[in-house]
């Protein structure tokens, strides 16, 4: 049953399978029946264009390439680009997508720094919220990939049990952050994880937004602009701690935690709980990380690998 939000009287759902921390796929007969205008014929064209791609892995589940298209909007071009900057930085980039296991010493200590949370209830526009922030303050004990590979993980559990969705939002607490932390980010990560999320993102990213914003924000946008692209620059929303309440237009209080005068759970319970849930999804993101790009079987003319690419990206 959807969730009204007493102010404005918009009708806002939840996801059970995110709220019971499910680990139960969604199957592409659900996607088709949530998305008429995808159709199989659609599907197998992709599925025969990835036959010409040797490098490619040929047995890609339905439901991922039903993801990959409908988060590029139904462009079948935009669609295979999308496959393969994902397949190429999965596979390249074992820092962000090697190891998921949230019982692994890297994991643990990340997971005791930084707080995580899937939120169930969506948006207005019926966007997933992805929530993060510090769980401590110490730069030194900041390590980026880990918090990269949370992120993702985050992700990959919403859409595996979900599946397709209108948007996505990234909702980011500075509270914390100092200049130490900057020098813990290395171009090489930044320039990978922007290419991800820019390029590769099997979802459709609408905004992040970013609470408790400071001075030091400026400092930060001077390090991340050269990876930005317009648009998603564009989608980059700041809120300082006295005007946090601006941030209900896009993600009402019944999703927010009660940290931030939100009617949701509190931040430390839902971190808790997407601790359990990133335990329980083992098995799934183990599965997954064999869908990778083999490079002795790329094609001669596109025999460049993404990562050797990397330096010569265009960036707006």
């Amino acid at each position: 049953m959807p969730l009204i939000d007493d102010e404005s009287g918009i009708a806002l759902k939840e996801s059970i399978k995110i709220k019971e921390k499910s680990i139960v796929p969604i199957t592409a007969d659900e996607e088709y029946a949530k998305n008429p205008e995808i159709s199989k014929e659609n599907i197998e064209n992709l599925r025969k264009w990835i036959a010409t791609q040797p490098h490619l892995p040929q047995n890609i589940p339905e439901e991922m390439l039903i993801l990959f298209y409908h988060s590029c909007y139904l462009n079948m071009e935009e669609t295979k680009t999308c496959i393969e900057i994902y397949y190429t930085l999965k596979t390249e980039t074992p820092e962000f997508f090697a190891n998921r296991d949230v019982t692994r010493p890297e994991l643990i200590n990340a997971l005791n720094i930084l707080d995580y949370g899937c939120l169930p209830i969506r948006n207005p526009n019926d966007y997933q919220i992805i929530y993060h922030k510090l769980r401590i303050f110490e730069a030194n004990k900041y390590v980026f990939n880990d918090g990269v590979k949370l992120l993702i993980m985050a992700m990959d559990a919403c859409f595996k049990v979900d599946g397709t969705c209108p948007g996505y939002i990234f909702l980011f607490d500075m509270r914390g952050v100092r200049l130490g932390h900057l020098t813990r980010l290395s171009i090489s990560s930044l320039r990978k994880f922007f290419t991800f999320i820019q390029e590769g993102l099997p979802v459709r990213l609408q905004g992040i937004h970013v609470l408790n914003t400071q001075s030091i924000v400026d400092k930060i946008m001077m390090l991340l602009k050269p990876f930005m692209k317009k648009e998603l620059l564009s989608m980059v929303h700041f809120y300082t701690e006295r005007d946090v309440e601006k941030i209900y237009g896009a993600v009402p209080k019944q999703c927010l935690p009660e940290d931030y005068g939100g009617l949701a759970q509190s931040s430390e319970k839902t971190h808790a709980q997407f601790v359990e849930w990133m335990k329980l999804m083992k098995p799934l993101f183990e599965n997954d990380y064999q869908y990778k790009v083999d490079e002795s079987k790329r094609p001669k003319k596109s025999k460049k690998s993404l990562s050797t690419s990397f330096k010569s990206l265009e960036i707006d």
